[in-house]
């Protein structure tokens, strides 16, 4: 029971179905976190929820909320209607002032709860306020100088023509519907007529003599009509002109590539810029581009993209089954990848056989370097990537996923904590020729397959390391990206 000296205010409400049926739930009233009343020397708060009854009912009574001593003062709840079968209860603010002793919740609740945040209850009228200024002076003393009681004004009263002065004289002339004055309210004319034209009269007609002109006849044989004047030139030459398309500086059409339309182009030909092919080839004659024929292998060859990858350091059915790497403490090892179209790697992804779940530090992590040396990726700490398995192909996610050119690059790979031979993580390797497998053979200079740093105790990936000092590994760890 709250004290008296808190005030509050009864809150009702009923909920019906369309067909008049009570509806079942509960309307939860939520203040906003802790109230303190200084009055009172209480805290108040927790949310308040009302059941509806078998009528549909609810009736609850709640404190006021602009009530002197609330601190924050002049709060609102938060209303959160839970109405069974309703497709999307409301959520909405109220205030409930003291002067309102009782308030039925459907008077204030809002129709739409996304418009408004909350329907504040208004209070009681105010005061009468003070009287306002001194309003105009009374009735009409006086209209255009007249006085007495019933005024007729006339025309000229009010600077206007009468109306019986329309089309008279000493009046205003009318328009007609064309808008025109007329003919019978025009003055009559006081000025001659024509007596004669060029010195004829009667039914006159003029001819190019009369006039000092030419007739069209005699104008032909001495001036050129507009229009008619010969060319004398064209580009230079005179007389009977025939032009070719070198006289143009162009090139004849059977010279020329078409933009549209078939054409067989006979000779080699060699671009500055290289011609591009957007779609797939559809018949055997047709250009393709180069990341298409990567793409597409022989039927029976299993490709990185066959198993979800982009690229791996080889295929995964050619790995040892006997001999996994188990990884040195502190070592980087260096696995190559050949990609050869553009794409973007998101993953570095790694086999392991099989791992106990313990040991790996947080200084272990798996990377990506392009052929500089350069570091263009880093996952998370493998402590929480890498975990108990029997085997599985593990997606370790890039911090930042990378826009790689075509080339090749290396998946780095960095474990510290477990003891290598006994609980750390076997990762699964290229099969053995002997006691060392093959996988680096190579070239002198090329592209180090398989490899390590000479650094050693590393906690964490180079951001760069000068690819002739990496130490060609004998273990051909299987790695690839995605």
């Amino acid at each position: 029971m709250l004290p008296e000296s808190i005030p509050t205010v009864r809150l009702t409400a009923q909920y019906f179905t369309l067909d008049g049926r009570p509806h079942s739930g509960n309307v939860e009233f939520q203040p906003p976190a802790l109230l303190t009343h200084s009055q009172a020397d209480l805290f108040v708060g927790g949310p308040t929820v009302a059941t509806l009854d078998s009528e549909g009912r609810i009736d609850v009574t709640l404190p006021a909320t602009d009530a002197e001593g609330w601190n924050p003062f002049g709060w609102t709840y938060a209303v959160t209607e839970r109405i069974a079968g309703v497709g999307r209860n409301r959520a909405y603010r109220i205030a409930l002032p003291a002067v309102a002793a009782e308030i039925d919740l459907a008077d204030i609740a809002p129709a739409d709860p996304a418009g408004a945040q909350y329907v504040s209850v208004p209070g009681p009228p105010g005061p009468q306020g003070a009287p306002g200024p001194q309003g105009p002076a009374g009735p009409i003393r006086s209209v255009n100088g007249h006085t007495e009681t019933d005024i007729v004004l006339a025309a000229a009263d009010i600077g206007a023509v009468a109306t019986s002065a329309a089309g008279r004289a000493g009046g205003v002339a009318q328009l007609d519907a064309e808008g025109k004055v007329p003919l019978a309210q025009l003055p009559d004319g006081t000025g001659e007529g024509v007596t004669s034209l060029n010195g004829k009269t009667g039914a006159v007609t003029l001819a190019a003599v009369d006039l000092g002109a030419l007739t069209p006849a005699a104008a032909d044989t001495r001036y050129l009509a507009i229009g008619a004047a010969p060319v004398t030139s064209v580009n230079g030459q005179t007389g009977a002109i025939t032009l070719t398309s070198d006289d143009l500086g162009a090139v004849s059409a059977d010279q020329a590539v078409l933009l549209g339309g078939a054409q067989t182009i006979v000779g080699a030909k060699t671009f500055s810029i290289v011609p591009t092919v957007s779609a797939d080839p559809a018949n055997a004659n047709q250009l393709v581009r180069r990341s298409y024929v990567d793409n597409v292998a022989s039927s029976g060859t299993w490709t990185p993209a066959s198993l979800g990858f982009k690229a791996w350091a080889f295929d995964p059915a050619a790995s040892s089954v006997t001999s996994p790497q188990y990884c040195i403490n502190g070592t980087v090892y260096l696995i190559g990848v050949p990609l050869t179209t553009a794409a973007t790697v998101t993953n570095v992804v790694f086999y392991v056989p099989g791992f106990a779940g313990t040991g790996i530090a947080a200084t272990s992590y798996a990377g990506l370097y392009s052929s500089a040396g350069t570091r263009v990726g880093v996952t998370g700490t493998l402590d929480k990537l890498i975990t108990k398995t029997e085997g599985t192909t593990f997606v370790l996610k890039l911090a930042t996923a990378y826009a790689a050119a075509a080339g090749n690059y290396w998946v780095a790979l960095l474990i510290n904590g477990p003891d290598p031979k006994t609980n750390g993580p076997a990762f699964m390797v290229g099969a053995s020729v002997g006691n060392y497998p093959g996988g680096s053979a190579r070239m002198p200079g090329a592209f180090v397959r398989h490899a390590r740093l000479a650094a050693t105790g590393l906690t964490s990936l180079p951001t760069s390391f000068t690819p002739s000092t990496i130490v060609a590994d004998a273990n051909a760890i299987w790695a690839a990206v995605s």
